[in-house]
């Protein structure tokens, strides 16, 4: 169920079935649930052709940051959390999909959002720093691998959000950036070169 948010994107929210060719089964099958009635989380879906444009061109499709902006406005207002910041923090999956499932095949980014601000709140919101800790510590080791395409020892959990930055930069050259938009628009790429 989805309305566009723009040409390369869709929030799911109840009012349309798209088709599964579009944007992909794990999308098809939550619009499918949202449709039945069943709680499951706000989301949007940025659909295929988006992916095979960024496959012919080796570029995010134009307007497409505009589009992930709408998306996480919308997730925001359905969630009623706020990505990057706030006491109710917004974290999201930057999941991939296809038509007919392919385990193991695509790349995931969970927990992108959080930041040693979102984890203060998601600790104090959930009662649980060493869950909001481990967390981080999760999405950083996703991040560093799969967007940064960095080799990396496993992260002690025992140590700090700094720490493992500093790991993941000493390791990929690069920092994960703090920026939370910036953390979603590598992300998104890194899901689409992860098609092939």
């Amino acid at each position: 169920m989805a309305f566009e948010l723009g040409p390369h994107t869709l929030a799911i929210d109840g009012s349309a079935l798209p088709d599964r060719q579009l944007i992909g089964g794990k999308a098809w099958s939550i619009a499918r649930m949202r449709a039945l009635g069943l709680s499951v989380p706000p989301a949007f879906v940025i659909t295929a052709r988006a992916c095979t444009g960024f496959l012919e061109s080796g570029a995010l499709p134009p307007g497409l940051e505009d589009e992930l902006a709408r998306g996480i406005a919308w997730l925001e207002e359905a969630s009623d959390r706020r990505f990057g910041g706030g006491e109710q923090p917004l974290l999201v999956s930057v999941r991939s999909g296809a038509a007919i499932s392919m385990p193991g095949m695509m790349d995931t980014v969970l927990n992108l959002g959080i930041t040693e601000a979102t984890e203060a709140a998601l600790a104090g919101a959930s009662g649980d720093a060493a869950f909001a800790r481990d967390t981080h510590r999760r999405f950083l080791d996703l991040y560093a691998r799969i967007v940064l395409k960095a080799v990396i020892p496993d992260l002690d959990a025992h140590a700090t959000p700094a720490a493992w930055r500093k790991i993941i930069e000493d390791a990929g050259g690069a920092p994960v950036p703090t920026d939370p938009r910036a953390q979603l628009l590598a992300a998104v790429q890194a899901v689409f070169e992860s098609w092939n």
